[in-house]
């Protein structure tokens, strides 16, 4: 299977609409997804303009704008899910957009560089002598 295609609507929903929820993962997920922000602003623009003219999927763009809850996101989830069975262009278009958006949060996650800076550091593979770890 594709894994464009393994995109569930509530991953897609939660990629363009996370930021509006008030208790998400805070600045560590904006900052980590700050590369993708004109993807998610697309992802985002791209979901609306399909729920123009469906009150109910409307509403529920307001409720997530403005009340930014867990259970907007659900509801948009389900629209989202109706939207993309019923329109295969539609569910491609926007499962390849949320593709790169994870593709840019997984490169950032990867390029960071962890350094130990304790005192009990040594390199395995150059070990010389009796290394303590830990203590005396």
């Amino acid at each position: 299977m594709d894994p464009t295609t393994a995109l569930a609507a509530s991953a897609i929903a939660k990629l363009a609409f996370d930021e509006f929820i008030k208790s998400g993962a805070g600045e560590l997920a904006k900052k980590s997804l700050q590369g993708a922000g004109t993807l998610i602003k697309s992802l985002r623009d791209k979901i609306q303009a399909k729920f123009r003219g469906n009150p109910r999927a409307e509403a529920a763009l307001a409720e997530i704008e403005t009340q930014g809850t867990p259970a907007a996101l659900d509801k948009i989830s389900k629209y989202l899910d109706l939207e993309m069975t019923q329109d295969e262009s539609f569910a491609a278009d926007i499962r390849q957009v949320a593709q790169q958006i994870i593709n840019i949060h997984n490169q950032s996650v990867s390029s960071r560089t962890y350094t130990n800076y304790g005192r009990d550091q040594i390199n395995i593979e150059t070990i010389q002598g009796n290394p303590t770890i830990g203590g005396s």
